[in-house]
């Protein structure tokens, strides 16, 4: 897991290339089991899966009924994501400057994208998700929490607490549940990580 940087898509990009997709820190074949509990009661609208990666959470989606979007700045795991089924569309798109569409997506799950990205970068996070997002829409959103001591800093992505996830997305969402969990992946022992439902507020700053 690594912060994005400057070359943010040339690092990712090559990190896809190089590496095998199976062993890397944050794959899950299934379905991240926070995100399971909370659409168990929902089957249709449109999601985003930003940063889908290998695609497996953007295609256990589609398996439950979604219109999916898997999209990724790096190309080379679009490229792989792709090859795996014809019922996602997967896309490269970087969402700091999205080409998507206003009001696209019903619902759009983050499952580790945020937590990379350098302060500097989150208010342009923030509104493309928010323009992106359809009136009442849902942002299904995981990251690296501060209570992680076993990742040093220089060697993860950037955690947080749910106070500070409170003051980057208070303006933009009503958050909905938050609640202390782990990130489901190839790390042992999980790490620790905060999960987080959100609506989009209506009247944005």
């Amino acid at each position: 897991m690594t912060k994005m940087d400057s070359e943010g898509w040339y690092s990712w990009d090559e990190f896809y290339k190089q590496n095998k997709i199976e062993e890397m820190p944050w794959f899950e074949k299934e379905l991240d089991k926070d995100v399971e509990l909370e659409i168990k009661e929902i089957s249709k609208g449109v999601f985003l899966d930003i940063g889908t990666g290998p695609g497996t959470q953007a295609l256990e989606l589609a398996q439950r009924g979604f219109s999916v979007i898997g999209s990724d700045i790096a190309s080379s795991a679009i490229s792989t994501a792709q090859k795996k089924s014809n019922h996602v569309k997967f896309v490269t798109d970087d969402i700091l400057e999205s080409k998507f569409e206003e009001s696209s997506f019903d619902y759009i799950l983050d499952r580790g994208c945020f937590h990379t990205f350098r302060p500097i970068q989150r208010s342009r996070y923030l509104n493309q998700v928010s323009r992106i997002l359809k009136k009442n829409g849902i942002l299904y959103l995981k990251c690296m929490s501060k209570e992680e001591t076993n990742l040093p800093e220089d060697q993860g992505p950037y955690k947080f607490s749910i106070e500070d996830i409170h003051h980057y997305f208070g303006n933009y969402f009503e958050i909905i549940k938050s609640k202390k969990t782990v990130y489901y992946g190839k790390i042992r022992p999980l790490p620790k990580s905060l999960f987080f439902v959100m609506k989009k507020i209506d009247s944005l700053p």
